[in-house]
């Protein structure tokens, strides 16, 4: 009886000794994900993926090289907080949220409209400045002159692109209007040309956007008149959804810009058409 109950406490050791290393084992599935945080400090690189739209980031067609108020930002944000950039890839507005999502990006560079839809899936930073959206028809066209309810028509059509905030627009305030939708990639001041055109009804776009159409297609389009603004958003960078540490450390990297004066000074070098864009207010200007 004893050679058999020390054979049975010897099993019964043995499996438990077996039991302990498997749950204790860690697999892959159960290592702590590296944060975007941890990964810039390792590694001191923050990987930028970026939008063309002038003039918040400006990419030459023939050189390549980027310009912008946005680059200019992260570009001394990023020399103050002593870390490299390295500007990975070149998203579009329907592309930018996966490509942070993946991990291919850190950031998203641009004056990026932060939106309850995008919001779920990406978190934003402190503002640079802040843009007002108005609508914009053809020359001699005053059907919508103090009559926003009038876009909202079965024979209205608003020139859009995919994922960018005309077509979010469009959608939200003018479901019976026809949307007629650009690619994604489409530069923005191809909405104004449809208009012009007359392939198109209305669209909706910054002054600044307008302005520059106008002076090099004068006569062509003009604002609606008697109608409020449609929009006013804040333009900031984008981060993936939930990296408050990143995030953290990229706000307080921006508001020492603002603060400075930095930001106003970079806004003045870009903003060909005075007015455009709507400063951060500081606490001395209130």
């Amino acid at each position: 009886m004893k050679t058999k109950h020390h054979i049975f406490l010897v099993i019964t050791l043995v499996f438990t000794i077996f039991l302990s290393g498997c749950l204790n084992q860690t697999g892959p599935s159960d290592q702590v994900k590296e944060t975007t945080y941890e990964r810039v400090l390792r590694t001191n690189e923050i990987r930028v993926g970026y939008i063309s739209y002038p003039p918040s980031l400006i990419k030459d067609p023939n050189s390549g090289k980027l310009s912008g108020i946005f680059y200019d930002v992260i570009e001394s944000a990023a020399k103050n907080m002593d870390i490299d950039l390295k500007y990975t890839e070149e998203v579009g507005w329907g592309t930018m949220v996966e490509a942070l999502n993946s991990g291919r990006v850190d950031i998203v560079v641009a004056g990026i409209w932060p939106t309850s839809t995008r919001g779920k899936k990406a978190d934003f930073t402190t503002p640079i400045y802040y843009s007002v959206v108005r609508a914009y028809t053809r020359s001699g066209n005053n059907t919508y002159d103090n009559n926003l309810d009038k876009i909202n028509d079965p024979d209205t059509t608003i020139s859009t692109i995919d994922g960018e905030m005309t077509s979010i627009i469009a959608s939200s305030d003018f479901p019976s209007a026809k949307a007629m939708a650009l690619p994604q990639n489409a530069d923005v001041s191809q909405v104004l040309l449809e208009v012009a055109s007359g392939k198109a009804d209305i669209t909706f776009v910054e002054p600044a956007i307008a302005e520059e159409y106008m002076s090099k297609n004068p006569g062509k389009i003009k604002a609606v008149e008697g109608i409020p603004p449609l929009r006013v958003f804040p333009n900031v960078m984008m981060v993936n959804k939930g990296e408050i540490n990143f995030l953290s450390m990229m706000n307080i990297a921006i508001t020492e810009l603002i603060n400075t004066g930095y930001v106003d000074k970079v806004i003045d070098k870009y903003e060909k058409y005075p007015g455009s864009f709507k400063r951060v207010s500081l606490p001395y200007r209130r």
